[in-house]
């Protein structure tokens, strides 16, 4: 298992670069999950939820990599969202917006979009601290193309964490029509893994909020799906698709939880495509043994691969007493 985990951590890091890449897909219609899980799988987590990604504040001390550090009134606490699209969404401090020159009450429109888009792309590159990152949710409308290429890089990062090897923070710098985004490489990958830029540019805001943007001159937005019905159980172990996204490659990270002690061979996953064909995950990053009751966030990233298809994890029950066989669907 420790071998595993030495190949895995090697590859994890190359799931980071994809986020920058073009070329997206249409979104497909997933296929039926599989069946109902055992009586003894613990409750699915609620990936749809902001909860469980333990939501952090950013220190007010860091500076944005961009260089711009604007000033803010004390934010006004928002009241939390609690309809069925948002069960779980955290309530919190929002930026605050300058007021009008015609009225003494701020107005929706009256913040300045580039220090708005500065904060964002400084929690984008905080990928060292999944926490500053969460605080970039303030700063997008939930369900926006924003918010979902946030919470999906949040994962990605989350997984790394969770197997204990955590990312080096990315780099971000203004350019004349943007800003320019550097994830870190990985020197201890075999082999070395350079760094690679993306270039975000023409940024949308809805009120004082960022709504989309460019990634390379292309929208992100068709590329990333949320988690929608995506869920599989086998043997006390349940798997939930948190996010998937679709450029060059497929990356999907998922919540695998377990009552009883499991190893989960991440890097032994497989996807099955739209169209039947199998294809080996390049690249794993997460928890390879779980304790009963733990849990893990895992990322899978797939060259050449198109949504819609099926994710199959396997793994084993402790002593292998029984084999674990889950199948997420994607996309």
């Amino acid at each position: 298992m420790a071998s595993t985990r030495l190949r895995a951590s090697a590859a994890a890091a190359v799931l980071l670069l994809a986020t920058a890449a073009c070329g997206w897909s249409p979104e497909q219609q997933p296929p039926t999950a599989v069946g109902p899980a055992e009586e003894d799988t613990p409750a699915p987590p609620d990936e749809t939820t902001r909860s469980e990604e333990s939501p952090g504040q950013a220190s007010p001390d860091e500076e944005s990599p961009a260089g711009e550090s604007p000033d803010q009134e004390s934010p006004a606490e928002e009241t939390p969202t609690t309809g069925p699209a948002a069960p779980g969404r955290t309530g919190g401090p929002s930026p605050s917006a300058s007021p009008s020159p015609d009225s003494a009450a701020p107005t929706p429109e009256s913040g300045t979009p580039s220090e708005t888009a500065a904060e964002y792309m400084d929690a984008l590159a905080a990928t060292d601290d999944p926490d500053r990152m969460r605080a970039g949710w303030l700063l997008t409308p939930e369900g926006s193309t924003a918010d979902a290429f946030l919470t999906h890089r949040i994962s990605v990062v989350q997984a790394r964490v969770d197997e204990g090897r955590p990312l080096s923070a990315a780099e971000v710098r203004p350019t004349a029509q943007g800003f320019e985004l550097c994830d870190p490489g990985d020197k201890d990958a075999e082999p070395p893994q350079e760094r690679q830029c993306a270039h975000f540019t023409g940024f949308e805001s809805e009120g004082d909020r960022i709504e989309g943007f460019l990634v390379d001159g292309v929208d992100p937005g068709p590329g990333l799906f949320g988690a929608g019905d995506g869920s599989a159980a086998s043997e006390g172990v349940h798997a939930a698709l948190v996010s998937a996204y679709h450029a060059q490659d497929l990356e999907a990270t998922v919540e695998v939880g377990t009552v009883h002690a499991v190893d989960i061979d991440l890097l032994g996953a497989v996807y099955v495509g739209p169209d039947g064909e199998e294809h080996d995950v390049a690249s794993a990053a997460g928890r390879y043994e779980l304790e009963p009751g733990a849990t893990t966030r895992a990322a899978f990233r797939v060259a050449d691969a198109e949504p819609g298809g099926v994710l199959r994890i396997g793994g084993c029950r402790e002593e292998c007493s029984a084999m674990v066989e889950l199948e997420v669907p994607v996309g």
